[in-house]
């Protein structure tokens, strides 16, 4: 959507219209789902049928793909909407002092199920089938699981470069080369590599899509966590800063902070 474009002056000068249009991009997300399942329920009804309908088999599938491109592109604009509200929260003149991450520390034998929600957390290990991998960011967790499902399958594996269900909106995900990925990362032990440059939360969308073809239940895969920072978004409101209404020059100099990959907090240099 044309509207990432421009999320940073949205939140910048008007945040609250930026706040609707999320809400609304959130309720159309869940009608594109529903309508998704929908015509997914009509293919496979189809599929069936004695008297099959080709033409209109191949329509329903035309349909779905559109749909689930329209679903992907709204979750972009969300998570670019996410972070730049993140940037506004913290956007705080007491944000320059050192913040105590240990703080943020959770019990790391609790195991978390993949369908939870993993923003603004770090991670220490996942399961799969009991076997327990410990890392120390999402883009590992990612690696190290594509590792393991290609060991339980390199053919099957192999195929992922070419699944048009496994490619993003505007890129693949897995190439064997790298070419055409933003953040390419060799996965261990496979010549494939796969996109690193995606949010934890679409993270986890890729490991339920390919947990799906190897028909996994999501529920064998189990998430522990290492730190929590989800109560750093629960501001209520960012106090106005120096030149907010003076028009003060120093409001254009406000110090933000990120996310970096490992979860910790560093200055955005932009």
């Amino acid at each position: 959507m044309e509207l990432e474009k421009v999320s940073s002056e949205l939140y910048r000068s008007f945040p609250g219209s930026a706040d609707k249009i999320a809400k609304e991009a959130v309720r159309m997300q869940g009608i594109l789902e529903e309508t998704a399942a929908a015509v997914m329920m009509e293919i496979e009804k189809e599929k069936y049928r004695k008297d099959k309908d080709p033409a209109h088999l191949k329509e329903c599938r035309r349909i779905y793909r559109h749909v689930r491109k329209e679903i992907e592109s709204i979750d972009s604009l969300l998570e670019q909407f996410g972070e730049e509200e993140m940037r506004r929260r913290l956007t705080l003149e007491d944000s320059r002092e050192k913040i105590d991450y240990e703080q943020y520390r959770v019990d790391e034998t609790v195991a978390h199920p993949l369908d939870s929600v993993i923003t603004n957390k770090k991670p220490s290990a996942f399961s799969l089938y009991g076997q327990k991998v410990e890392v120390n960011s999402w883009k590992q967790m990612l690696l190290q699981t594509c590792a393991m499902l290609n060991r339980l399958n390199p053919m099957l594996f192999a195929s992922f470069e070419s699944d048009p269900e496994l490619q993003g909106r505007k890129r693949p995900y897995f190439s064997a080369d790298g070419q055409g990925l933003d953040a390419p990362a060799k996965i261990p032990d496979a010549d494939m590599f796969v996109e690193t440059h995606v949010s934890a939360r679409y993270l986890k969308k890729m490991i339920m899509n390919l947990l799906d073809k190897y028909q996994i239940p999501h529920e064998e895969y189990l998430i522990y966590l290492k730190k929590d920072f989800t109560s750093l978004h629960e501001v209520d409101a960012a106090p106005a800063v120096k030149g907010e209404e003076s028009g003060d020059e120093d409001a254009d100099r406000q110090l933000s902070f990120v996310f970096d990959n490992d979860g910790e907090l560093r200055e955005d240099p932009s």
